[in-house]
This record gives C-alpha cells, sequence and structure tokens, in this order.
C-alpha cells in the first residue's frame, strides 16, 4: 500500500459510503447524506487528511462529486465507471485507488 491516504467513495440510494485506507491502519467506513451538508462534510473530512490523498469515486453522483471536492494539488481523483464490478464497494474502490492511481 502506498503511504498516501486512499479514499474509496460510492454514491448510491441517497447516501456516500465512504471507506479510507492507510498503511498500517485499519480501514475507516462512513456513511454521509447525499445532499449539500453530505458533501460539505466530505471535503471537510478529505481536506483535513493533508494532502496526499488518491480518490476513486463511482455512482450515480461520481462526477458532480468530484468536481464539489475540487483540484488540490497532492490529491489524485479518478472517477469509475458504473460498469466495473467494484462501482458498487467503497472499499473496494479504496483498494483500487492505492494500486492504481
Amino acid at each position: 500500500m502506498s503511504s498516501a491516504l486512499c479514499i474509496g467513495i460510492v454514491s448510491k440510494n441517497g447516501v456516500y459510503e465512504v471507506v479510507a485506507l492507510q498503511r498500517g491502519k485499519k480501514a475507516v467506513a462512513m456513511e454521509f447524506p447525499a445532499t449539500t451538508v453530505g458533501v460539505e462534510a466530505i471535503r471537510d473530512f478529505v481536506s483535513s487528511c493533508g494532502n496526499r490523498v488518491r480518490l476513486a469515486i463511482a455512482g450515480v453522483a461520481a462526477l458532480s462529486l468530484a468536481f464539489a471536492l475540487g483540484e488540490v494539488p497532492g490529491r489524485q481523483t479518478f472517477v469509475v465507471s458504473s460498469n466495473i464490478s467494484i462501482a458498487g464497494q467503497a472499499a473496494a474502490l479504496a483498494h483500487y485507488a492505492d494500486h492504481t492511481l
């Protein structure tokens, strides 16, 4: 696993499922409402994680969430197609961010 914090986010059923992975630490799973308040909470969480963050985002609102999180130096964001088998699993997306980005 890389030294970056790797985050997988799935947007589905009115929520954002989020899993964060970092080397040597237990994965953390969170859920946020798919509202502007939820987007702000995710933005605050990701911003508090420092500059080395890799995001893999999938689901119905993936593109809009990627834009809402903004372009930040040191952050890599990848929007994963809903046609990919891991697209519905936040933990799998976090691993994807670790190994692909």
